[in-house]
């Protein structure tokens, strides 16, 4: 189902940014990426190009491109993400961090385009065990977009299945929430929401490796909890 979503809301990111052409003469630094480089990325067809040309482009931020190319660019980089093409490259919020320094003169249309897919990515990922990206990473690029993380996190308790509960265990066994996803991440970890979730998954299925986790994971909540 949410696969689907997915897909739908990266071919309406394409068709909302078609109108941005990419630059005729994309700027770069000579001594920081190969010229050669540069002239083949900006001859590739947007859904041609490969992880390794994005991350490329991606790792020289300040030193390839002016920005004027980003718009044009968004639709691949997201999708490539979302379908766990850059596994080995920067963390999605490197892609919407940047997003976030035009959002303001993006048009309303644009902006809608990229939260219908950063949404439906979300409720794919939760709905996913294993997913193509982490959890907390999705979260993440959500959070550096500036955009409230509540909604998101309510879907925890909303969404049905066994995978949205292990995402939830690992985001508080790994997550640093101060540091990435914000204060809004860290309230509502220390909530009483996640802990009713964790205990009554846990209990559910006491005697079991995944029991045993969810307990681990609702012990770290409670700690949370007792702490703020």
């Amino acid at each position: 189902m949410w696969a689907g979503e997915v897909e739908r809301a990266g071919e309406r990111l394409y068709a909302v940014f078609a109108r941005h052409p990419m630059p005729s003469d994309m700027a770069a630094c000579e001594h920081c990426v190969d010229p050669a480089d540069v002239d083949r990325f900006r001859r590739t067809p947007l859904r041609a190009l490969n992880p390794e040309q994005l991350g490329g482009y991606l790792g020289n931020s300040g030193t390839w491109g002016d920005g004027s190319e980003l718009p044009h660019l968004v639709p691949r980089l997201l999708t490539a993400y979302a379908g766990g093409e850059m596994t080995d490259w920067w963390w999605p919020a490197t892609v919407t961090r940047r997003i976030g320094e035009q959002w303001a003169v993006w048009t309303p249309a644009e902006r809608d385009a990229v939260e219908g897919f950063l949404r439906a990515w979300w409720r794919w990922t939760l709905t996913s065990w294993p997913s193509t990206c982490p959890a907390e990473e999705v979260l993440d690029a959500v959070a550096a977009l500036e955009l409230s993380v509540d909604p998101y996190l309510a879907d925890f308790a909303e969404l049905p299945g066994e995978a949205p509960i292990r995402h939830l265990a690992e985001i508080v066994r790994w997550s640093a929430p101060n540091e990435r996803s914000g204060r809004e991440l860290a309230r509502w970890l220390a909530s009483d929401v996640p802990a009713e979730l964790l205990w009554t998954a846990a209990v559910a299925g006491a005697g079991t490796p995944l029991g045993d986790e969810l307990v681990e994971a609702a012990d770290l909540v409670d700690l949370l909890r007792s702490t703020r």
